[in-house]
Formats: C-alpha cells, sequence, structure tokens
C-alpha cells in the first residue's frame, strides 16, 4: 500500500528552499563585509567601537535597573523588624517517630 502525504514533501522543499536562500544571503552578507573592509581598513575599528560602545551601555543599562532594585530593597529593610511585640510567641517541636 503506497502512502502519500503531500505535507511533508511541501515541508521539506520548503525548509531546503529556506535553508538554501539563508545561507546564501549570509554567505553574502559576510562576503559583502569582506569587501568593505578590505576597502576600509578603518572599518576594523568602527566595528570594535561599536561592541565597545553597545557593551557600555548594555553595562551602564544594568547597572541603572540594579540600583532601581536596591532601592525598592531598601524601602523593604526599612519596616520596623519587631512589628510582632504584642504576640507571644512559641516554638512547637515536632518529633517523627517510625
Amino acid at each position: 500500500m503506497n502512502y502519500y502525504n503531500p505535507f511533508l514533501d511541501r515541508t521539506f522543499s520548503q525548509g531546503h528552499k529556506t535553508l538554501t536562500w539563508g545561507t546564501f544571503f549570509f554567505g553574502g552578507t559576510l562576503f559583502l563585509l569582506a569587501v568593505l573592509i578590505f576597502a576600509y581598513p578603518a572599518l576594523i575599528a568602527y566595528f570594535f567601537a561599536g561592541v565597545i560602545l553597545l557593551a557600555g551601555v548594555t553595562a551602564l543599562a544594568v547597572a541603572w535597573k540594579l540600583w532601581r532594585f536596591r532601592e525598592n530593597i531598601s524601602r523593604i529593610e526599612q519596616w520596623p523588624v519587631d512589628n510582632n511585640d504584642r504576640y507571644r510567641t512559641r516554638v512547637t517541636y515536632f518529633r517523627w517517630h517510625a
């Protein structure tokens, strides 16, 4: 008995087509980048400067979030610790007997 499922054929051919064009696009982009770097060697310095700039902006954003988080935590830490002075507390021990 022949099992015919056109969905599988269409899925695999579409995936192969997407993978092929993605590879061509990525290769073409790398080739164009290599040509630009050979034509303009200072472009490498711009790329490094861009990476350093992006890392600096990311570090500043993380530091800002941590600073805001510290403000929220310090607001919580200022609550009175002994606000249960009106209540009597006791410890109850439980033992497990096997």
